[in-house]
């Protein structure tokens, strides 16, 4: 698996390596 968090922020490949499930479990993180 590739690294998703780069120095510009997430990286990866729509609906392959950033899901939207990966999405909401991120922006719930960012906003706690």
């Amino acid at each position: 698996m590739r690294k998703l968090f780069g120095t510009n922020g997430i990286r990866g490949l729509v609906n392959v390596e950033l899901t939207p499930e990966m999405a909401i479990k991120v922006g719930a993180s960012i906003g706690t």
